[in-house]
């Protein structure tokens, strides 16, 4: 379902030119650039009906990589290929926008991710109920915290039918009950031949959902294996 073949996403950080307060202004708005690899030459393959889960340091490359599959970012070198819809649920809540209500970002996110106006328009209350963020409908978006927007996110990506599901650390936020009830979306998901691909820094996720795991380091596949396994190895990155 998802094939990346030497994957590389460079970034420019800029630096702002340094001397004198008059060789700067001579030198006029002149600026340096530094070339950031946030991911180099990453291959990987993802079978239908997958869960394959990312473990990393802060900086490794998850996030990225999350966001060159589900096509936020374009490749710099390299490629990707998806087969069928993709439904992700990102950090900063990919497809929502802030001004709008919180009802109206279920129904602009709904389509985004392919749902018909009129089935969103029958399940909007219950989507809202089922984050637990019914009490804000009328609300702008912007009145939830980062983790209530992810839980919507997530609510609302799990009545897509998108064939793959991309998941950045959702399952991290909402209480022992959501994160339950996420986990058994999930294995549902996996019985109906759906692909998850997620990251966490939660072992014990990774261990219960995934077939496979694989861990990055500094932009590169540092190990790939069975999730017990993997673990280890990120573990062993942690102390190194």
């Amino acid at each position: 379902m998802i094939s990346v073949r030497s994957l590389s996403k460079v970034f420019g950080i800029v630096h702002q030119g340094r001397g004198t307060l008059l060789e700067r202004l001579i030198a006029g708005r002149r600026r340096e650039y530094e070339s950031f690899y946030a991911l180099r030459e990453v291959s990987l393959d993802v079978a239908r009906g997958e869960c394959v889960g990312l473990l990393g340091r802060n900086g490794s490359g998850k996030t990225t990589l999350l966001r060159v599959i589900a096509g936020i970012y374009p490749p710099t070198s390299g490629h990707v290929a998806v087969q069928g819809a993709v439904a992700p649920v990102l950090e900063l809540g990919v497809g929502f926008h802030g001004r709008l209500t919180v009802g109206d970002n279920v129904r602009l996110y709904g389509v985004v991710l392919g749902l018909p106006r009129a089935r969103l328009a029958q399940e909007t209350d219950a989507i809202l109920a089922a984050a637990g963020v019914e009490r804000f409908a009328d609300a702008p978006l912007d009145t939830l915290s980062t983790g209530l927007r992810l839980r919507l996110a997530f609510t609302i990506a799990m009545r897509s039918e998108a064939p793959v599901l991309i998941l950045d650390e959702a399952l991290a936020v909402g209480d022992e009950e959501f994160q339950r009830r996420c986990v058994n979306e999930i294995k549902g998901l996996r019985s109906q031949g759906r692909t998850v691909l997620f990251v966490s820094h939660s072992s014990d996720l990774v261990e219960q959902l995934c077939d496979r795991a694989v861990v990055l380091e500094s932009g590169r596949v540092h190990a790939e294996g069975a999730p017990g396994a993997m673990i280890e190895a990120y573990r062993a990155l942690l102390t190194a």
